[in-house]
């Protein structure tokens, strides 16, 4: 996997990452509080967004914890018919912008206007013109199937623009069934134990009105080629697409089909936004000021920063740049035997935390805690299984290392999730200490996921692979 998203929150449990095993322990020292000297952007022209964590889009059955939001503006490309749709989440670990079909929009005064309802064209399978394409994208915690469609956007506090941009419609109705694609966009057990787990193509099954994915690549294909179809995984007789980004053509009655080898090229994949803009497209900043022991309360305000070292308000400064594994190699340290075939681990490097090793870690917005394969701090019980309940706060220290050796320490803490969910009479949402397991007793793990919880008191750089130092990390 390229990229991994925990998105629905309490009290539904979250999944990030790909299982595995590992083990904590009490006992580094504490981490030491966030720098004072943090500086955070002010929202406006040219680069600078409002970022906001709350309690997500009024849509939700359970309210959002630890996931951060900005507005966008979509339009009918070369028209002035646009709406703007508020609670997309931003995510630093996926790429593309990605709208719920049922999402909410708002009017020039951040009031409620009704829901999406833009007819953005279709794009057309190069193939065969009668058809049109449509997408399975593949998270960590499930499946999402939606249309493929271009649209101009604009971010409406930094004036950001870009025209003519692929996105997908989740949930779009144009795209039929996500159970009768060829193959399923239907994910296998246990991720589709009820109606939302593993299946994200509502806003309350996803957790937003949509997702702008601003990973470090330039599309979601890890810019490694054309999105070809790789061998399915196949479980009791029912069969799964093999990539995390998968797309399909379809005909006028939505009979949709994996798409055949070379027809989905780069400039037809939903690119990363931001790579789009005029400027400031070589990476962003989220930046987000320091909470609590005990959270804090909606809106916590900060910052989505574009470009690095373009502007006055981007410098990297002294932050620690740590290279990531790009798209395109699996030499080194960013391959792994799977099935037996050496896929890449793109977006990934490496970590240590409490004398084990793993290779596949990152630090994604798009998570909302940090997830570790813990096996010995107890997991809460329902309804908040799959978050960790220390019987007191426990201190980890990981050690991050680059693709290039150089190495950056993350210190993190994690408190008993129930006493979170609860403080401040249930209404705070923002959580530096809030972590999970992806332990797995299948599948093997080698993944530290910091999500949200270790953006708080850290501006973090993503570096895109267009920058010449990129694609990286820096804190």
């Amino acid at each position: 996997m390229r990229k991994f998203l925990a998105l629905i929150a309490t009290p539904l449990v979250i999944l990030a990452g790909c299982g595995g095993s590992g083990t904590t322990s009490s006992a580094p020292p504490p981490p030491p509080p966030p720098p004072t000297t943090q500086v955070i952007a002010t929202p406006g022209p040219p680069n600078v967004e409002t970022l906001m964590v709350d309690s997500g889009p009024g849509a939700l059955t359970s309210p959002a914890v630890n996931t951060a939001f900005i507005k966008v503006t979509v339009c009918i490309p070369g028209t002035t018919t646009c709406q703007t749709i508020d609670h997309i989440e931003v995510d630093t670990g996926s790429n593309g912008l990605r709208i719920l079909a049922g999402a909410s929009i708002v009017d020039a005064a951040g009031n409620p206007a009704g829901a999406f309802s833009l007819a953005l064209p279709a794009v057309q399978d190069p193939k065969n013109l009668s058809n049109v394409l449509a997408e399975c994208q593949e998270f960590a915690d499930g499946f999402s199937w939606g249309s493929v469609n271009t649209a101009d956007i604009k971010l409406p506090v930094s004036g950001k623009t870009a025209t003519g941009v692929v996105v997908q419609v989740i949930g779009a109705a144009s795209a039929g069934d996500p159970s009768k694609a060829n193959p399923t966009c239907v994910p296998p057990p246990p991720l589709n134990a009820n109606a939302c787990m593993g299946r994200e193509n509502t806003v309350p099954c996803f957790g937003a009105n949509g997702i702008l994915g601003v990973g470090p690549f330039v599309n979601d294909c890890d810019s490694t080629g054309n999105c070809d179809p790789r061998p399915q995984v196949c479980s009791g007789g029912t069969c799964y697409p093999g990539n995390s980004a998968t797309y399909y053509t379809c005909t006028a009655a939505a009979s949709c089909a994996e798409v055949a080898t070379g027809t989905v090229t780069p400039q037809l994949q939903l690119p990363n936004p931001a790579v789009k803009f005029a400027t400031d497209n070589n990476g962003v900043i989220i930046e987000l000021p320091a909470v609590g022991a005990t959270g804090a309360a909606a809106p916590w305000n900060g910052s989505l920063v574009f470009g690095i070292g373009t502007e006055s308000n981007n410098a990297l400064g002294s932050a620690t740049k740590l290279p990531m594994c790009p798209g395109t190699t699996t030499q080194g340290n960013c391959g792994i035997s799977v099935n037996g075939m050496v896929e890449p681990l793109a977006g990934t490097i490496t970590a240590t935390l409490n004398g084990a090793t793993y290779i596949e870690s990152y630090l994604d917005s798009g998570s909302n805690a940090n997830f570790f394969p813990a096996t010995s701090i107890p997991s809460c019980l329902s309804p908040n299984q799959g978050f960790l309940c220390p019987t007191s706060t426990t201190n980890e220290s990981a050690t991050l290392t680059g693709t290039d050796g150089t190495t950056a320490t993350a210190d993190f803490s994690i408190a008993n999730a129930d006493s979170l969910f609860s403080a401040n009479n249930a209404m705070n949402f923002a959580f530096s200490n809030l972590a999970g397991s992806n332990y797995s007793s299948t599948l093997p793990n080698s993944t530290l996921d910091l999500g949200l919880s270790y953006f708080y008191g850290h501006n973090v750089f993503t570096g895109f692979e267009n920058n010449s130092g990129g694609p990286y990390f820096a804190y």
